[in-house]
């Protein structure tokens, strides 16, 4: 008799498998078997076939009734062993298995003798022991047989001897179904054979006969993933087959498991010198690694705990091993003493990549102090895989909303570090959020995937630069909302791509134009008359108050107008008017509230550049064009006092422009020249170049340098 008969089927099969029960216990309640067994429980009466999709390949922790000691223990079967256990308990005779593997059917004997089996499946199980006793040789009784019918031919045959057997019933299951025909196109030949023939049976079958009133039908049990994956000809839509969805675990079974994992864990560390844990630790471990595990299956929830094993980690950190175990990460960088010290020293390493920046860049390392402690979503506990960090930085052009961006990913990732950049300008087509997650199947560019999914498996610990994202489709903003929730999303091809590392910074100049009211001088003057000098105003945008314009007023009341932030505003004003324009935006422009709410405090509005900041962006542009000058030519260039001022007074007078208005001065003023005289007379290595004077034609163009050589 072979090992499957004798009750060692495949997929970990047990001919003693118990049926899943509740297993519950006063002190421990244990998991509710999951309705979707108790469904297919009640099928295996009512329906000749049943498909099962979704979560088919995971474990399953249910009670083992035949274990030693407490009736409650828990014990993992496969699908497999969840349909032979029912199976059994409904009187089945046997299971036929479809073992795609070697192109075999096998069988697994629950009751029924060998005369009890209909004649094609004593045929198949001859075949089978046939093929085990040459498997290793290939000899006479092993050997190929080029009249061996087709393997859709064996489960055509299998599949009629089954369903028109009168008892006891039998069941044929069929895993990967969808392997069997082409999802996009119609099949042909063998496999168009089957499913017609899969559908009339389903139509035909009859409850097997016997003692008692209710009896099962010989069940074909269709197993895939996703339905879609089912060639076209497959009876969906048949009143014969039950389709039953198998979820992920919801929170309660995933406890359940966890606890099975830290009880495990936990014995093992005390019999091996660590710590005995209490009762109350090891809840609380478990509930941790349960609230971490969100998303997982079982199977995935018990490797986190081989890895803890295999890693030497303490129980008190499976949460943590959970979190790594979704990218592929072994050690939590977010944990280590570097990145812990260099976000200790990032205000002074921000503020000289920033510069002018403080407000900004306090609220940021706030952020990702957060973060480094563990922290950072701790007020939603149900969404404990959140992305590390997420940053919307509002502010005029110029300001240093890229270069904050830069400074980040140089802080957490590492000197030369950069942000993965997204213009999402060029996203602001309807079918642009194919490009970041992948086109549907069936669609050209399937199998490339999506731009950003393609980035955050690469680099599962990136900093991503979501630049002007007001002007992307709003159709993208859902895939933002469920990263910022959940921590992850599903690409086109299926695959799930985690961000739980990942740190998402949106930059966006909403609200810059924004017009805010101002009191009007007496004169009658507008408000663009009283900040001339900015060169960002409207005038007055609006009405006076009321009364001031009547012929009867007595000019007593103040006037009110409006005008358009500028520089000149108080900082206070400012961050209010942007967080208004933010607001405006979520809530009225794109109607979604909800993705406001998950950026939540992490709203960091960026003030106008000030004149106070112009000498140290001017001092560190001026040293990147030296530094440029010694590369190139070995040569050391230095600038005159008088030559520094007319730079800043050019620099003050771009200053509408942000910090960008500064480098464009230096550009305009010191570089362009300094190119014209270095290409006409090229420096010596060791050469020193003195710009001693600037001269300009006093509209800001044609600049001429006085160098001393």
């Amino acid at each position: 008799m072979s090992a499957e008969q004798q009750g060692n089927g495949p997929d970990g099969l047990r001919k003693d498998a118990p049926p899943p029960g509740s297993g519950a216990t006063e002190a421990d309640p244990g998991p509710v078997t999951p309705s979707w067994i108790r469904e297919l429980d009640m099928a295996l009466t009512v329906h000749p076939q049943v498909l099962l999709t979704g979560n088919v390949r995971d474990q399953y922790l249910l009670p083992d009734d035949h274990a030693a000691g407490s009736s409650a223990t828990l014990a993992p079967y496969s699908l497999g062993g969840v349909i032979e256990s029912l199976c059994a308990a409904r009187g089945y005779g046997a299971l036929a298995f479809l073992d795609q593997v070697h192109e075999r059917i096998t069988l697994l004997r629950l009751s029924a003798t060998v005369d009890q089996m209909p004649a094609v499946l004593r045929e198949f199980a001859e075949q089978d022991e046939k093929w085990r006793r040459g498997r290793d040789g290939r000899g006479a009784d092993g050997g190929d047989d080029e009249d061996e019918p087709e393997m859709l031919d064996r489960l055509r045959d299998a599949m009629v001897g089954v369903v028109h057997h009168p008892g006891p019933p039998i069941g044929l299951v069929v895993p990967y179904s969808g392997r069997l025909g082409s999802p996009q196109a119609p099949v042909a030949g063998e496999a168009a054979r089957l499913f017609a023939a899969a559908e009339e049976l389903g139509h035909t079958a009859r409850p097997v006969q016997g003692a008692s009133a209710v009896t099962p039908y010989n069940t074909v049990f269709w197993v895939v993933e996703r339905q879609e994956e089912l060639p076209r000809e497959f009876a969906v839509g048949s009143r014969a087959v039950r389709v039953i969805s198998v979820p992920q675990p919801p929170h309660d079974q995933r406890l359940a498991v966890a606890r099975h994992v830290v009880g495990g864990l936990s014995r093992y560390q005390a019999a091996t010198g660590g710590p005995a844990l209490t009762g109350a630790e090891t809840a609380a471990a478990a509930k941790a690694l349960a609230d971490s595990s969100h998303g997982m299956g079982s199977s995935e929830v018990m490797a986190i705990g081989r890895m803890a094993l295999d890693r030497n980690l303490p129980v008190q950190r499976l949460d943590e091993a959970a979190r790594l175990y979704r990218i592929g990460v072994l050690d939590n960088p977010w944990a280590t003493a570097e990145l812990r010290e260099r976000i200790a020293a990032g205000e002074e390493f921000l503020n000289g990549k920033v510069i002018g920046q403080p407000y900004a860049v306090r609220r940021t390392l706030e952020i990702f102090m957060r973060s480094a402690a563990g922290l950072n979503g701790a007020q939603a506990s149900s969404s404990p895989s959140r992305p590390r960090g997420t940053l919307f930085l509002s502010g005029p052009t110029g300001v240093g909303k890229t270069e904050l961006a830069k400074g980040v990913a140089e802080m957490i990732l590492g000197k030369d570090a950069r942000p993965i950049r997204f213009d999402m300008s060029e996203f602001a087509e309807e079918h642009a959020r194919d490009r970041l997650i992948g086109a549907p199947p069936g669609f050209v560019g399937h199998d490339a995937g999506g731009e950003l999914t393609n980035a955050v498996r690469a680099n599962p610990m990136s900093v991503l630069l979501f630049d002007e994202i007001d002007k992307a489709n709003p159709r993208l903003f859902d895939l933002f909302l469920q990263i910022l929730e959940d921590g992850r999303l599903t690409d086109g091809r299926g695959a799930t791509v985690y961000f739980t590392e990942c740190v998402l910074i949106f930059t966006s100049n909403l609200g810059v134009a924004a017009s805010v009211e101002d009191e009007l001088p007496k004169g009658g003057a507008g408000a663009g008359e009283a900040d001339g000098a900015a060169g960002t105003t409207d005038g007055v945008a609006g009405a006076v108050a009321d009364g001031a314009g009547s012929s009867g007023a007595t000019g007593t009341a103040p006037r009110t107008g409006r005008r358009r932030l500028s520089r000149h505003d108080d900082p206070t004003i400012v961050r209010r008017s942007l967080r208004e324009a933010f607001d405006i935006f979520f809530n009225d422009t794109i109607k979604r509230p909800e993705l406001r709410n998950r950026f939540g405090d992490n709203f960091i509005p960026m003030d106008f550049m000030q004149e106070k900041w112009v000498p140290q962006i001017l001092d560190k542009a001026i040293a990147s064009v030296a530094g440029r000058v010694l590369e190139a030519h070995g040569a050391e260039l230095t600038l005159a006092d008088d030559a520094w001022e007319v730079l800043r007074v050019e620099a003050n007078r771009r200053l509408d422009h942000g910090g960008r208005g500064v480098l464009t001065a230096v550009e305009s003023a010191l570089v362009n020249p300094l190119a014209g005289e270095v290409f006409r007379t090229p420096p010596r290595r060791g050469e020193r170049l003195r710009v001693v004077a600037i001269e300009g034609d006093g509209d800001g163009e044609g600049y001429r340098l006085e160098v001393e050589r």
